[in-house]
């Protein structure tokens, strides 16, 4: 418990500075309030991990309760639990006898008779060793909840009030009327701690705990906007998300949550029939929600709503999202549940949650380049180039098991794979042995790429273009001219990667793609279209990031205009997503040069991105169009053009920016917010 404890430092502190001065002759109470999974129980359990270990605590000896209290209904069964836990933890020599006690008076049916034997026996404990005792009690609404008699109340707090060997730190999932109400128990009796969501530097602290790798602020907001800052959504995530980029991790998203499915579940089962009816409701609606909209909603009147509301509220599971104090919003507390929901529902929604999903990974990720130059561009070459029977048998499943290796994300075995099939072909020796080393050199060096190996990559590319030289005599003239293409490709992509160290391999980066379309070129007519249309815009989209990689920003343009040419040529999906990538480059590159893409271009851009879905640099285009036009004209041409509903975080923003008000979820509204600061 201790070394897991990252987070709630400060929530910590307070309380045990509460328990050093418990000194007098009366005790201070504290009350821990947060919704499910923000942390509560790890941090009961952490104070009292700290009560044990610091000799400034010892004076107290915990009795922790479990995490529902079903049993109790009366103050004597309040205490009657408290003497079990206690006959639990105690020291093992006295559990026999506080165990017989308890089984004992387990049997009383006088409720006053009970309370007093009890109180009798723990406090005899406390007598005993000198102690004083810190019940830990969990869900202490969930607890007045189920007891509905307000004597008990006024009983406990007596006890609590005039008993100075006895403490309670307690928890619950929201503030309820036992202690917000003045004519109630236990009313201004605890000191509360109210614990908030986490805020970007936690959830950064909190993933390298859990998952044992570094990440940066910018990786985990979009996180802490999904999870709403939940610690244990956070742990969900970080355990799942381990070693996965984020891009990775949302295309898995469902995976994940199919993975936890008991958790997620558990939302709806502990729910009663009607409440679960209004539970739903919000989260189809999805945005900060009247009484009146959940209740036409559900089909239940607004009165039974508005109660039902109240109820999830006390519950943790709603929480109360703006509005005014005569007409309150509420909104799901568990944001990821909502996203799952959606997801899983399969309605219109689910267009906007997968639109916003893309839209966060577009806005938040960081820099990838092996992911901008396509790294499949070679995945179809032994299919469509070679006759089926150049490899020999059993190599020939080597070279499938290592390329289903790879889709499958075990790319260190399927390089282990790739070198086993170069290595043994070389021994053997035969043409077609040689034109399964190159295939085999081929895949290695793009999978290399892959694993951040550049240097390795770098190797093997030039020891296959060596070889498809070498080898002319035996290997086909188109296909060693695509192997090199691909093998330039593939230098390419190492050498922009190691530019983020040293600047110097720019250069050679440029000439390693102006290779590969020189080798591409006379292949326009004899190769299949499709893919020579992928593998020569790769290079194109290749050189204008070296190119922009070198500082010459300016001069990546026209690599990225001739593949929004091609595309204007050749229309299709796979062209337009090529084509999307490259204007939203452009207006990247521009924005960094104080320019911006012109009215037609940001037309085509939007065309595009309704087209085809991707947000890759589109944000940054944007951006610099917004400051170049205004946000007023900026937001009409995004609504004319229909892409209002794929980019409505930044659509928000334009709106707040000319101090409109939309209601959207929150989790669009963060993601405004953030883009706000880039205007």
């Amino acid at each position: 418990v201790i070394e897991s404890f990252c987070v709630r430092t400060n929530e910590l502190e307070t309380i045990v500075e509460s328990l050093r001065e418990n000194t007098g002759n009366s005790s201070s109470h504290s009350i821990v309030i947060g919704p499910r999974g923000s942390g509560k129980t790890h941090l009961l359990r952490r104070v009292a991990a700290e009560v044990n270990r610091n000799d400034a605590l010892a004076e107290f000896f915990t009795v922790i309760f479990a995490e529902e209290s079903y049993e109790v209904s009366s103050c004597g069964e309040f205490w009657l639990e408290c003497l079990y836990h206690l006959s639990e933890q105690a020291p093992d020599h006295e559990r026999g006898n506080l165990n017989l006690t308890y089984e004992d008076l387990r049997t009383e049916t006088d409720d006053r008779t009970l309370t007093e034997r009890c109180l009798g026996s723990l406090l005899d404990f406390a007598d005993r060793h000198q102690k004083r005792l810190l019940l830990v009690v969990e869900n202490l609404n969930m607890l007045f909840a189920d007891i509905g008699d307000p004597d008990v109340g006024w009983q406990l707090r007596k006890t609590l009030q005039t008993e100075p060997r006895i403490v309670l730190l307690a928890s619950a999932t929201s503030r309820f009327e036992e202690i917000d109400d003045p004519q109630r128990a236990m009313y201004d009796l605890f000191r509360a701690v109210t614990l908030r969501p986490l805020v970007t530097d936690e959830c950064m602290n909190l993933w390298q705990a859990v998952s044992g790798l570094p990440t940066t602020l910018q990786s985990v907001r979009p996180l802490e906007i999904l999870t709403g800052g939940n610690p244990r959504l956070i742990t969900i995530i970080a355990t799942f998300g381990a070693g996965r980029s984020f891009q990775e991790l949302m295309d898995n998203l469902l995976d994940l949550v199919d993975d936890h499915t008991e958790y997620f579940k558990s939302h709806l089962e502990h729910l009663p029939p009607q409440e679960r009816r209004v539970y739903l409701a919000l989260a189809r609606l999805w945005k900060p929600a009247t009484t009146k909209e959940v209740a036409d909603l559900a089909r239940v009147n607004t009165n039974q709503c508005s109660a039902l509301l109240k109820r999830l509220a006390d519950r943790g599971a709603v929480t109360i999202e703006g509005g005014t104090p005569r007409r309150r919003e509420y909104y799901l507390t568990e944001r990821l549940y909502n996203i799952y929901y959606l997801l899983r529902r399969g309605s219109g929604t689910q267009r906007v949650v997968e639109a916003l999903i893309d839209f966060i990974v577009s806005w938040y990720s960081p820099e990838e380049l092996l992911d901008i130059v396509e790294r499949t561009y070679l995945t179809a070459y032994a299919s469509n180039i070679q006759p089926p029977d150049i490899f020999m048998p059993v190599a020939n499943a080597s070279l499938d098991a290592a390329f289903a290796l790879a889709e499958q994300g075990d790319r260190e075995a399927a390089l282990a794979l790739y070198e086993k099939l170069a290595a043994g072909s070389e021994m053997v020796d035969t043409p077609e042995s040689q034109r399964l080393q190159l295939i085999a050199l081929n895949h290695k060096a793009i999978l290399l790429n892959q694993v951040d190996r550049s240097d390795e990559a770098i190797e093997v590319c030039d020891l296959l273009i060596s070889l498809c030289d070498a080898l002319s005599d035996v290997v086909p003239h188109e296909m060693s001219s695509y192997l090199k293409a691909s093998a330039f490709m593939s230098k390419g992509i190492a050498l922009i990667t190691l530019t983020f160290v040293s600047m110097d391999d720019a250069p050679d980066a440029i000439r390693a793609f102006e290779s590969a379309m020189i080798e591409l070129e006379p292949l326009e007519t004899s190769l299949d279209r499709v893919l020579f249309d992928l593998a020569f815009d790769t290079a194109l989209l290749g050189k204008a990031i070296a190119l922009w990689r070198a500082g010459e920003s300016l001069e990546a343009i026209s690599p990225l205009d001739s593949i929004i040419a091609r595309y204007k040529d050749n229309a299709n999906l796979q062209t337009a997503k090529r084509a999307a990538s490259a204007i939203g480059h452009k207006g990247k590159f521009l924005s960094e040069a104080g320019l911006a893409l012109d009215d037609d271009e940001i037309v085509l851009l939007l065309e595009l991105l309704k087209q085809t879905g991707l947000h890759a640099f589109v944000n940054d285009a944007l951006i610099g169009y917004i400051r170049r036009v205004g946000p007023e004209t900026a937001l009409k041409t995004i609504q004319e053009s229909g892409t209002a509903e794929v980019l409505l975080p930044l659509v928000t923003a334009l709106q707040q920016e000319l101090g409109q008000k939309p209601r959207v979820p929150k989790e669009v509204e963060e993601v405004a917010k953030d883009i706000l600061d880039r205007f």
